[in-house]
């Protein structure tokens, strides 16, 4: 396989996993809000019985407070899957609490806030709820589609490419929905670098490692490998950078750097000068522009593309890893650090009547996204 193709099929393959996962998401959404509404129906009632007579009578406030749940429900839900949504504050709490007491002048209004309030702390946790199921039911769609993505039959049966693909496909697919939902951790979004490795290991056939054991790329989007400051500063560690800074060092070290920077720039001609600068994301200067005529920012660019081109052992040890002497299968697992076996399983018979994207053009309905009924008087 070409490099060209390779990174046709790499690039493809993601726009894909991002598409599906935006139609899962939007449809997970919607059956959710379906079943919010079934569960406003279950707790607020809208209608009230006298005991006395056996008669029925019409709940004004109940039907105020089923709406509010509504509201709330599909705002908080909207929010927690990364979407436009309309902030719930306590102006409307206070608004429908006047409208609560004006419907029910007998009761109290402390009675009628309170209702308010507990109406609104159930529709947030169900929405915390329903969210999370989604997510959750996401991971397991997008394992059921990365297999009809790349059947056995794909790229003539190369097993090390087909599984290579399907694990690269879960992996964008995922990374979506994380985005798209807020729950993404530092440093695990996909990057140019991420997906040109991934095309080189579709042309070579020869599977290393991109994602670490801990979850985290192994290389950063200037496509140099992660330090062991960056990554435990994605992962959280504490203690990583001193609390001085700023030390005489530092100072001293940087000074040096700075040293060396100026005297390469001494030694390039104007139109290298100019070169640095362009590539460097600085202004261009005057022609014969020395050192000094740079101002903080510009000689800052400037040092971040000296240790770029010329000092990569600064930022990071180099790219090259171990290839990974397994079958395609575990290979491929062990590159994205995946724990899903993406094997096809059952697959009818070539030319019979099936539906590859079945389990993705009609996802399977969340399975008791919320908790037992409870009520609300």
């Amino acid at each position: 396989m070409e490099l060209a193709v390779a990174q046709s099929v790499a690039g493809g393959t993601r726009e894909q996993a991002q598409r599906d996962a935006q139609v899962d998401l939007r449809e997970l959404r919607l059956q959710a809000i379906e079943a919010g509404r079934e569960r406003s129906r279950k707790i607020i009632k809208v209608s009230l019985v006298n005991e006395s007579s056996g008669t029925l009578r019409y709940n004004a406030a109940g039907r105020l407070l089923r709406d509010w749940y509504v509201h709330v429900y599909m705002n908080s839900l909207r929010a927690n899957l990364g979407e436009p949504s309309v902030v719930v504050d306590a102006q409307q709490v206070e608004d429908l609490t006047a409208l609560v007491h004006r419907v029910r002048p007998d009761s109290e209004p402390l009675r009628a806030l309170h209702a308010v309030g507990a109406v609104r702390n159930v529709a947030v946790d169900d929405a915390a709820h329903a969210a999370a199921a989604i997510v959750e039911r996401l991971r397991t769609i997008g394992a059921e589609r990365a297999v009809p993505h790349a059947t056995d039959e794909r790229f003539d049966g190369d097993a090390v490419r087909v599984h290579v693909t399907r694990q690269w496909y879960l992996r964008c697919y995922t990374a979506h929905v994380e985005a798209a939902t807020k729950s993404q951790q530092p440093l695990t979004a996909i990057t140019p670098a991420e997906q040109d490795l991934v095309a080189q290991t579709l042309e070579t056939r020869k599977v290393r490692r991109i994602i670490g054991r801990d979850g985290l790329p192994l290389f950063t989007e200037r496509a140099t490998r992660a330090n062991d400051v960056e990554r435990a500063l994605a992962r959280g560690d504490t203690g990583v950078v001193p609390a001085m800074v700023v030390s005489r060092a530092t100072h001293d070290s940087f000074d040096t750097l700075r040293k060396r920077v100026r005297s390469t720039w001494s030694d390039l001609t104007v139109d290298r000068r100019e070169q640095w600068l362009r590539l460097a994301g600085a202004e261009p200067l005057r022609a014969r522009a020395g050192w000094a005529d740079l101002d903080d920012r510009q000689q800052s660019r400037v040092i971040r593309h000296y240790l770029l081109s010329h000092r990569r052992e600064l930022l990071g040890s180099s790219r090259e890893l171990p290839v990974v002497h397994e079958t395609p299968a575990v290979a491929a697992r062990r590159m994205f650090n995946s724990r899903e076996n993406l094997v096809e399983v059952n697959r009818p018979a070539r030319g019979a009547d099936q539906s590859v994207s079945a389990p993705t053009s009609e996802p399977a309905e969340l399975v008791r996204i919320f908790r037992q009924p409870r009520g609300v008087s």
